[in-house]
C-alpha cells in the first residue's frame, strides 16, 4: 500500500485522515489473509481429494498403470508387490495395458499357472512317508537290467549305430572284446588319454615315431598298422579306403568283407591287428624291445590263427589253409 504524507495545520482533520489511512489497511490485511487461508484450503481439500480418490481416468494416457494412484488409495505396485517384481513392464501406463476389448495382462502367463496347477493335481497321493526311488520304465517299479536294455534301445539311440556285434559277438578272448570296446570308445590309455588325465608326456608314438600317440593314429594311421591291415585286405583283394575313426572302422568292416560262412573269421581280423599293434607297443614301451615289421606279421598272423583255432577251424587244419581262406 503506497504511503500519502498529509500536511494540514487543523490538527483534528489530519487525525481523521490518519484513522481513515489505517482502517483501510488494516482491511486490505484482512483480506489478503483470507485469501491466502482460501488457497491454503483450497490445496488441502485437493490432496485429500487426490488421496481419497486417485485419477480421474478418461482421455489421459500419463497415469501410470503400477505407480499411480488410480485403482483405490494405494498404488497397485504397493498393494501386489510380488506380481510388481515379476512384471517386465513397471513403467507401463493404463492406456498401454487396457484397450476395448478389456486388459492386456499377458493371458499365456494364466494359462501357464492353470497348466501349472493341474500338474501339480495329479500328484495326490502324496504322504508323510519316507521317500522312496522308483525305476519309471519298469511296470512294477523295480530295476531290472531287461528294462534298462529295452529303454536305450529306442528310435534314437539306433540311430547312433553303435557296432555293438562287432564288438561283442566276435569270437575273440573277453579281455580282447574289452580292450576293443575302449578302442571305440577311444579311451584306451595312449599318451593322448594320459595327457588329459594330468599325466604328462611327451607324446610320440612308439611304433613309427614320427607322431603324437592317439588312439586314431596309433590303431589305425600308423605305417605300422596300416601294412598289417593291407596284409588282410590285399589276401582278400580288398580296395578299402580306410575310415578315420575306429567306430566307423568296426561299422563298416563286415560289410566290406563278409563272405558267408567265412564271416566269423573275417570279424576277428580288426581286434586281431589292434591287439598285437597293443601288444607290440607296450613291449616297446615298458621292456624296450622291438620287433621288425616282418616279426609283427608273423605275430599278427599266429594270434589269427589262434584264436581260430579255438573257435572255428577243424583240429586238422594247418595255418596255411587258415590263411588260404580269407
Amino acid at each position: 500500500m503506497p504511503t500519502i504524507l498529509l500536511a494540514y495545520n487543523d490538527s483534528s482533520r489530519a487525525d481523521g485522515i490518519v484513522k481513515i489511512g489505517f482502517r483501510c489497511h488494516i482491511l486490505e490485511l484482512l483480506i489478503e489473509n483470507d485469501r491466502s487461508r482460501n488457497a491454503l484450503n483450497n490445496a488441502q481439500k485437493a490432496k485429500h481429494k487426490n488421496d481419497q480418490e486417485g485419477h480421474y481416468i478418461k482421455e489421459d494416457r500419463q497415469v501410470a498403470f503400477w505407480m499411480d494412484k488410480w485403482c483405490g488409495q494405494v498404488p497397485l505396485s504397493q498393494r501386489f508387490p510380488d506380481l510388481y517384481d515379476l512384471c517386465q513392464m513397471q513403467q507401463a501406463t493404463v492406456a498401454k495395458l487396457w484397450n476395448d476389448q478389456g486388459w492386456n495382462l499377458n493371458d499365456w502367463e494364466m494359462c501357464r499357472m492353470t497348466e501349472f496347477l493341474v500338474t501339480l493335481a495329479q500328484f495326490s497321493n502324496l504322504s508323510e512317508e519316507e521317500d522312496s526311488l522308483v525305476w519309471n520304465v519298469g511296470s512294477k517299479g523295480c530295476f531290472t537290467v531287461n528294462s534298462a536294455y529295452e529303454d536305450l534301445h529306442t528310435v534314437g539311440f539306433e540311430e547312433v549305430e553303435w557296432p555293438w556285434k562287432m564288438i561283442w559277438k566276435t569270437k575273440i578272448p573277453y579281455k580282447v572284446n574289452c580292450f576293443t570296446w575302449l578302442l571305440a570308445k577311444e579311451t584306451v590309455l595312449t599318451h593322448e588319454n594320459l595327457n588329459k588325465r594330468g599325466v604328462h608326456l611327451c607324446s610320440r608314438c612308439f611304433l613309427c615315431e614320427e607322431q603324437g600317440e592317439t588312439v586314431n593314429h596309433l590303431f589305425l594311421h600308423c605305417k605300422w598298422t596300416t601294412q598289417l591291415c593291407q596284409m588282410f585286405t590285399n589276401m582278400r583283394e580288398i580296395k578299402w579306403v580306410k575310415p578315420g575313426r575306429i567306430k566307423e572302422v568296426l561299422k563298416c568292416w563286415n560289410r566290406d568283407g563278409n563272405a558267408g560262412r567265412k564271416e566269423e573269421r573275417w570279424k576277428m581280423v580288426p581286434s586281431c591287428i589292434w591287439w598285437t599293434v597293443w601288444l607290440e607297443r607296450n613291449q616297446r614301451c615298458h621292456e624296450g624291445k622291438q620287433s621288425n615289421i616282418h616279426r609283427l606279421k608273423l605275430n599278427c598272423l599266429a594270434l589269427y590263427y589262434f584264436w581260430c583255432k579255438q573257435v572255428v577251424l577243424d583240429s586238422s587244419e594247418v595255418i596255411s589253409t587258415t590263411i588260404d581262406w580269407l
